[in-house]
């Protein structure tokens, strides 16, 4: 599937800065090393949760493993596997209070938003009257739960897939972020507050991409986009 133009990993970055959206997926994609390791991590977990591994632990298999991701050799350690072990706990240990069915790497759409926004939620549990949507951060900059944009908008295409058009269901949006201080942050809101946001201010946000010369804005989401080398307002404001 091809990249999303308004993708929910960086939909802060193009709320406040509605040009970097075409430019970033227009420009070329880097990926660095703690991202490489990120993906390496989430396999991890997808072996766990999805019962991949027979007579061994996930330390077995992994530990001192040598693999290749994004053009980096990465050797998995203690910290990886831990990180990997802390997510997967968690998502279990929630399963089973809530009694809820898992969806594992789900691709969840908003095309009544936009066609151009979607992407993978990396758990999806669906319990009566409840749907949690579980992401994992494997880095070490702290990332907050509350009203997180990325984690909303996969909450709504979830709410969207599962969630029956039931105004009783409360969104549940954590994320477990194992080397921070504060591993596990949750953030609540109903599927009815959850809708309204996605057609006012998400809608609001995908339209002004959309136009035919959105606005630049400087400020510190420039510091992960992609197009940064070649955007005149980051120069003019950066000094760079």
């Amino acid at each position: 599937m091809a990249h999303a133009i308004f993708s929910p990993s960086s939909a802060d970055r193009w709320f406040k800065c509605p040009a970097s959206a075409y430019l970033n997926y227009q420009a070329e994609y880097t990926v660095g090393l703690p991202a490489a390791t990120g993906t390496l991590i989430h396999s991890m977990t997808e072996m766990l949760l999805k019962d991949r591994l027979r007579d061994m632990t996930l330390r077995d298999y992994w530990i001192g493993r040598k693999e290749v991701v994004e053009d980096f050799e990465i050797e998995v350690d203690e910290d990886m596997v831990a990180c990997a072990e802390v997510y997967v706990d968690y998502i279990e240990k929630r399963q089973k209070e809530l009694g809820a069915r898992s969806v594992i790497e789900e691709k969840v759409y908003l095309d009544e938003i936009s066609g151009k926004c979607f992407g993978t939620a990396d758990c999806i549990l669906l319990a009566e009257d409840r749907i949690c949507v579980i992401d994992l951060k494997s880095g070490k900059w702290n990332v907050e739960a509350m009203k997180n944009k990325q984690l909303m908008i996969y909450g709504l295409g979830a709410l969207t897939r599962y969630g029956g058009g039931n105004p009783d269901i409360t969104m549940e949006l954590t994320i477990v972020q194992p080397r921070v201080k504060n591993q596990i942050k949750t953030f609540e809101i109903s599927a009815p507050n959850l809708v309204e946001w996605g057609f006012t201010d998400l809608k609001q946000a995908t339209d002004a991409c959309d136009e035919e010369s959105p606005q630049y804005n400087f400020g510190d989401h420039c510091r992960f986009c992609n197009a940064k080398a070649d955007c005149d307002e980051y120069k003019r404001n950066s000094g760079e």
